[in-house]
């Protein structure tokens, strides 16, 4: 009896002694951050530590209720975690933030850890010109955004620092601090020092990818690229030209910040340029995710008014295949700039008269990665993406893939390419389709049954209306649905990284990115200084091309020497892809009038789709104009280029295009040796040159209209014998080879006649011609996988076809005559 009640109560004061004490959190200071200072591009840990019992958790919050930017890819309204780390902090990360200690047993606790970051002083100016009368005061106005505040003041053109006087008053903000000029001083070390010198700094650039070790004779592209890939490893490009666009993009980035900095302080002119980029950009990268799904892009654009896509229907509804027109759903869609599927349209230039514009009619293409459905596998996926339901979408991919299959042998039976000028009634008459409705949806209104049509393949759309007048509908629905979410992918960087929506934005709004990236980091004299320089290069290489044509080595008669001689006197050079003769802002804001962001929620596909819109508009307007002057020209480039530096030659304008990101180092630099402008940008100009008389380009005269005295060159028997030797080693894309090894020949002897200082350089003991080749070999360096390069053969054997029988380059690196060795093609 005792020795129960004894086991009894000993169990009692067992379970008292194990019982756990409830206590509230408590931060402990010690083990926790405090107030910190960090440097842009940092990165930075905060930690919290709490006791209590139980063990509290930590939750981190922003003091002002934004969310937490953790990186380039997460953002979130808190975080669950004693350890908050920040990547490559920016000024948008600054703030105040709470760690919040709780374990349930009140109260909880918390701390507020301030962070300020350190950055560079940012400038933007109201107003680049300001005027007054004489006699009367006049504001100028700047602002500057820097932490810790920078040191400021004016200045004359001559340098001279204005003081504050009777005449002059200097005004100072908090943080927006009113100048002309600033200077930040700071100690400059002697790393900067030694490379001040621009040409040290690009030699050593080049240097810096050369392997010493390897033959220079033997493999040119290992000698003088053999380290790209090393040096580069942790980058995002594989070659120069991304480089460029990457520097472009992070500047971008950094303006996007800044507007929206001046959007919270003091808020933008929703009408402004500034105000639809940071409008798109901030949709890009904060819109929901939901907004990005196939299934939103679908419900915005439906296959007609009245109808849905199949799989979209109400469940206890059969979908109404009666109500569903392909080609007016073709229409439909073309508005936001879907082509290429069933069928091909484009605007150009007449081919006999190019100062007009006609719609052009083709069969489609299957070339292109997203010109085609993917594999079975990845169509199956994508049919999901679009709520397809599991258990018939096997079925539906390989519906869809054979109806691809049998387009595709059309396309594969029909040879005929050649143009022909039809109205739309013809056009009708010949293949049985209702193109007056299909081309007013394009158009955007009402048309003449003789509306006039560039027509191409006219036996495919015969054809075409067998196969489609056979085809299940719902099938054929489902074809078209699938290819334009394949197009709209394609069209999106789909990631809300700062930089992909960045390219997102160059994309969707070139005009007005290419504007405040010129007014933001293209001050007007650098500008102009830039411009000059550029202009003064080319004007060089044309006139020593058209030395080469008046030599006559392919043995032209007078007339085909008088077309390629006007032709290269007429090709204009276009810097920015802005109009010469238009004040840059007022074109570019009268140009985007027409778009309007609603100030609902931000929804990303829904401004997608508005931005195609307002693009396929601007596209279809040049029916109803004129081919632009010289002065007033600019091109509306496809996506792919709109958000790239490289530059381009426009056949039909007679144009080269140099978008403004192509001016920074390593590629170009203003106050540079003439050795590193002409073996760089002056090759890449003499190559886009050299595009205006190869085998195509020549099929053109100056205005852009078809000229037999072409043809007759591409004919004569030395230009024949120059492609046969061009092509030793077969490429596909003869025309780039020709642009390559000609614009190498152009631009090399363009130097030796007219560098100012080719015999002199005070900065190397290198010979200047190694240095011409070396610098020469910066635009082909890169580490991208050989599959990634678009209508062109891989650098390497580009670089090495330009190179083989050239005798400077022979001639400089003291490379002896092989068995291998092979004589210069010869062309122009």
């Amino acid at each position: 009896m005792f020795d129960s009640i004894f086991l009894v109560h000993k169990q009692f004061f067992l379970n008292i002694n194990f019982l756990p004490f409830s206590v509230p959190p408590n931060i402990d200071d010690a083990l926790t951050s405090s107030d910190i200072i960090v440097r842009e591009g940092d990165n930075v840990t905060l930690r919290c530590k709490a006791k209590g019992s139980p063990e509290p958790t930590i939750k981190w919050k922003r003091d002002d209720g934004n969310k937490l930017v953790i990186n380039k890819s997460l953002e979130v309204p808190e975080l669950e975690t004693d350890s908050l780390e920040l990547e490559k902090i920016s000024r948008l990360h600054m703030g105040a933030y709470l760690c919040i200690a709780s374990n349930g047993v009140p109260p909880s606790v918390s701390k507020r850890i301030k962070v300020s970051v350190d950055f560079s002083p940012m400038v933007w100016i109201p107003h680049q010109l300001v005027g007054t009368p004489m006699g009367f005061n006049i504001t100028l106005e700047c602002f500057i955004e820097a932490n810790p505040t920078s040191l400021n003041y004016w200045t004359r053109e001559n340098d001279q620092m204005i003081i504050e006087s009777p005449k002059y008053t200097l005004l100072a903000a908090m943080m927006w601090i009113a100048c002309l000029l600033f200077v930040l001083i700071c100690a400059v070390s002697t790393a900067q020092k030694s490379e001040a010198n621009s040409n040290t700094r690009l030699l050593n650039n080049l240097l810096s990818y050369v392997v010493e070790d390897a033959s220079a004779c033997g493999n040119y592209f290992e000698y003088a690229c053999g380290k790209y890939a090393e040096r580069h490893i942790n980058d995002p490009f594989s070659e120069i030209t991304q480089m460029l666009d990457h520097k472009v993009n992070k500047n971008l980035v950094q303006l996007m910040e800044e507007l929206y900095q001046r959007y919270q302080l003091q808020g933008l002119i929703k009408s402004s340029v500034e105000a639809k980029t940071l409008r798109f950009y901030m949709t890009c990268r904060n819109a929901s995710l939901n907004t990005r799904s196939a299934e939103h892009y679908l419900r915005l654009a439906p296959p007609d008014e009245d109808l849905t896509w199949p799989q979209l229907t109400p469940r206890a509804a059969a979908w109404p295949k009666h109500q569903f027109k392909w080609i007016k759903t073709l229409g439909y869609l073309h508005r936001f700039g879907l082509s290429n599927v069933l069928i091909n349209v484009i605007i150009t230039p007449n081919f006999q008269n190019s100062s007009e514009f006609l719609l052009d009619l083709s069969m489609p293409s299957f070339e292109g990665e997203s010109q085609h459905l993917n594999i079975l596998m990845e169509t199956i996926a994508t049919l999901r993406a679009m709520k397809v339901p599991s258990k018939s979408v096997l079925t539906l991919a390989r519906k869809i893939k054979g109806f691809e299959f049998a387009l595709r042998i059309l396309v594969e039976d029909d040879d005929d390419d050649e143009s022909q000028l039809m109205s739309v009634h013809q056009l009708e008459n010949a293949t049985g389709h209702d193109w007056q409705m299909f081309f007013e949806l394009i158009v955007g209104h009402r048309i003449s049954p003789y509306f006039r049509l560039q027509v191409q393949n006219l036996h495919y759309f015969t054809a075409l209306k067998q196969l489609m007048d056979s085809s299940d509908a719902q099938v054929v629905a489902s074809y078209i649905m699938t290819r334009f979410v394949i197009y709209i992918l394609e069209d999106s960087m789909d990631d809300r990284d700062p930089v992909e929506c960045i390219k997102d934005m160059r994309r969707g709004l070139n005009l007005a990115s290419t504007l405040i990236y010129e007014e933001r980091f293209l001050a007007p004299a650098t500008l102009h200084q830039y411009t000059e320089d550029v202009k003064e290069l080319f004007d060089q290489l044309r006139r020593q091309f058209l030395l080469q044509i008046d030599q006559n080595s392919l043995g032209l008669t007078n007339k085909q020497k008088r077309m390629v001689a006007r032709k290269a006197q007429d090709v204009v050079l276009n810097i920015g892809n802005m109009p010469r003769s238009r004040d840059h802002r007022s074109f570019v804001s009268q140009y985007y009038d027409g778009l309007v962001f609603p100030s609902a929620d931000l929804d990303y596909g829904r401004e997608h789709l508005k931005l195609l819109e307002f693009r396929t508009r601007k596209e279809m307007a040049q029916l109803h104009q004129t081919v632009l002057s010289a002065k007033e020209f600019f091109f509306m480039p496809d996506p792919n280029t709109a958000m790239s530096s490289s530059p381009y030659y426009l056949m039909r304008q007679n144009v080269i295009i140099v978008p403004y990101g192509l001016l920074q180092e390593p590629f170009f630099v203003s106050d540079s040796h003439d050795v590193f402008k002409y073996s760089l940008l002056g090759f890449v100009l003499a190559h886009e040159l050299m595009h205006s008389v190869d085998t195509t380009g020549l099929l053109f005269d100056s205005r852009g209209n078809a000229h037999e005295t072409g043809t007759e060159i591409i004919s004569s028997p030395r230009f024949k014998a120059g492609l046969v030797c061009m092509n030793r080693i077969k490429t596909q894309y003869i025309d780039e080879r020709i642009a390559d090894i000609a614009g190498l020949d152009l631009a090399y002897s363009t130097y030796l006649r007219n560098a100012r200082n080719r015999n002199y350089a005070d900065f190397t003991k290198i010979s200047l011609e190694q240095i011409f080749f070396l610098n020469l070999a910066q635009f082909f360096c890169g580490d991208g996988d050989t599959t990634n390069f678009v209508d062109h053969d891989d650098d390497e054997m580009r670089l090495q076809q330009m190179l083989q029988g050239f005798a400077p380059f022979h001639k400089s690196f003291g490379c002896l005559k092989s068995s291998s060795y092979h004589d210069k093609c010869q062309l122009w």
